[in-house]
């Protein structure tokens, strides 16, 4: 798999910037078409002026061609030739015909003999260098001058034999047309030629390149900051647009998406993105946000199943909520429940709860998954203090605004192992713990109204919060309805500092009772909470515990009896 990830990430394009790509593309546009323009402008007015060019020539060597005299052209055979006046007055002609021809360089008469050899004849040239009888270099013979040695008296006029295009020898560079040469007779005696030297179509094309770039850089020079600007224009928005959507994969979703661009697509984009955000909003408010975090951070769909793992539960609910209820209208209450819930939620979530849900007025929230928290039995009795602290004054608002009841909560915790993960159907599931600790946390928090007391931990989430400095109270060793094991209970009371002595002297008290009551010394613990209940005639846990000991010492408990007591009741 390791392979295979690192061949998909060879294979992964290279990437660039929205700024970089946006000028690079208005550049290169600019570039290619001004490259497109060049070209295309190049080959038709190169192509014009050729045709232009094909066309003069045509009309100059047809008009040559008519003016020479045939019969005296078949005259002249060989070299000797040159001094007899044939050969003088036709290479005056053509002499007086190039220098009446504009840009004419050389103009010449050819003829082909029986062995296909084609020979110069007369050469009119501005530098003679050839004499009557130089054979004409095969490489220099064109198809076109081929097909002019093939013309007849008929066609004579009809065909243009002219070069297509431009050639180049060591010479120089070069157009050339030809004529037939026929006698009275009407027989083809030879060809005349001229060579237009076309050098100037050459400098005008390097000219037109060279004006052309020069062009296409002022251009691009011109471009290159419109460019700069319109990548701006259109990069920032979707910048911000990035922006916002990493912060929904986080699961950021407090700012408002406030992006305005010309570009109505960005707009139309933004808009949609402030929906989803709301959306998710609303949906964060029904799921734990550390679990959607946890999602889209493995890139991955939610799947039922779930795993054993050692957590910290908390469960929670309001004291006399029905009698609470029936003194308020539902709009009331509904507004009443939302408040404490809210008061509630902050204190979990500022503490690294998962809250996984509301059941009425009762709230359950765990620590360990789907993030791991360090400390987390500490963290759930700091969580467990700041609820019972921000409901009070929760409830001494309430007062203020003249609802007449007392409110507080209840709530128990413990840490055990359970199953945390989907539940449900692949339809519908729910990110929660099932398990018996579960069930036992919830016994913890409702066994508070039987002893009197507003929050109690188990004795595995004492052991793992006791070095932190919590003010706590060892309550009972009670076996819970539905169990078989005893189970140590402890108030939490507070944090070391907070509590005052008055309270610690009384906690000390219970302590040393509860002991002598564990050792069956019910005499002396009976002295010990007799004290207590004076002084604190509302500490139900005490109360209780003295009921206890004094039924102990008519009905003395069994021999193996190690100081536990079965509650009855939830």
């Amino acid at each position: 798999m390791k392979n295979l990830s690192e061949n998909e990430n060879k294979k992964m394009p290279r990437k660039y910037t929205l700024k970089f790509t946006l000028i690079s593309a208005f550049c290169g546009l600019s570039l290619f078409g001004a490259v497109i323009l060049t070209v295309v402008t190049l080959y038709e007015s190169n192509s014009f002026i050729r045709e232009q060019l094909r066309l003069r020539l045509t009309d100059v060597i047809s008009t040559m061609a008519y003016q020479i005299d045939g019969d005296l052209h078949s005259q002249i055979k060989t070299v000797a030739d040159e001094k007899g006046e044939p050969f003088l007055k036709l290479k005056s002609d053509l002499q007086t015909m190039r220098h009446r021809g504009t840009g004419i360089t050389n103009a010449y008469t050819l003829r082909k003999l029986d062995n296909g050899d084609i020979i110069l004849v007369v050469d009119g040239s501005k530098e003679i260098k050839n004499v009557t009888g130089d054979v004409y270099p095969p490489k220099a013979v064109t198809q076109t001058l081929l097909n002019t040695f093939n013309a007849t008296k008929e066609n004579q006029f009809g065909t243009i034999y002219t070069e297509p295009e431009i050639y180049e020898n060591p010479q120089g560079v070069w157009l050339s047309a030809y004529a037939p040469i026929f006698t009275t007779d009407g027989k083809l005696d030879g060809v005349v030629a001229i060579d237009v030297s076309a050098e100037s179509i050459r400098d005008h094309e390097l000219e037109y390149i060279i004006m052309m770039v020069s062009v296409s850089v002022a251009v691009m020079l011109f471009i290159l900051p419109l460019a700069f600007v319109t990548a701006n224009r259109i990069r920032l928005p979707l910048a911000q647009l990035t922006s916002e959507m990493e912060k929904i994969g986080k699961f950021e979703l407090e700012s408002k998406v406030d992006i305005v661009s010309r570009v109505s697509e960005i707009n139309s984009m933004s808009h949609q993105l402030e929906g989803m955000k709301k959306g998710l909003r609303s949906f964060k408010k029904y799921v734990p946000a550390t679990l959607v975090q946890e999602l889209i951070q493995l890139g991955s769909d939610a799947q039922l199943g779930g795993e054993k793992k050692d957590l910290t539960i908390f469960f929670s609910d309001i004291a006399n909520f029905t009698g609470i209820s029936e003194k308020l209208d539902p709009e009331r209450l509904v507004g009443f429940l939302g408040e404490y819930l809210d008061v509630m939620n902050v204190s979990l979530l500022k503490n690294q709860a998962t809250v996984d849900k509301y059941i009425g007025d009762a709230v359950m929230a765990f620590w360990g998954a789907p993030r791991n928290v360090e400390n987390m039995a500490i963290r759930s009795c700091y969580a467990a203090l700041e609820c019972q602290r921000n409901v009070q004054l929760l409830g001494q608002k309430w007062k203020a605004e003249g609802l007449d009841f007392d409110f507080y909560t209840r709530i128990g915790i413990h840490t055990g192992e359970v199953i945390v993960g989907n539940i449900g159907s692949d339809t519908r599931m729910n990110y929660t713990v099932i398990g018996d600790n579960v069930n036992l946390a919830s016994r913890i928090e409702s066994i508070n109204k039987f002893y009197g007391t507003a929050t109690l931990i188990s004795e595995s989430t004492y052991l793992q919060a006791k070095s932190e400095g919590f003010v706590t109270r060892l309550v009972d060793r009670a076996v819970l309805v539905g169990k078989a094991t005893p189970v140590r209970l402890y108030e939490l009371v507070g944090i070391k500092g907070e509590v005052d002595d008055k309270k610690l002297k009384q906690i000390e008290l219970y302590e040393n009772a509860f002991d002598l009551y564990s050792q069956k010394q019910f005499a002396e613990a009976i002295v010990l909470l007799e004290q207590l209940t004076s002084e604190s005639p509302s500490n139900l846990a005490a109360t209780k515990l003295l009921d206890r000991c004094q039924r102990y010492i008519v009905t003395p408990p069994a021999d193996n009896w190690q100081g536990e007591y079965v509650l009855a009741s939830k």
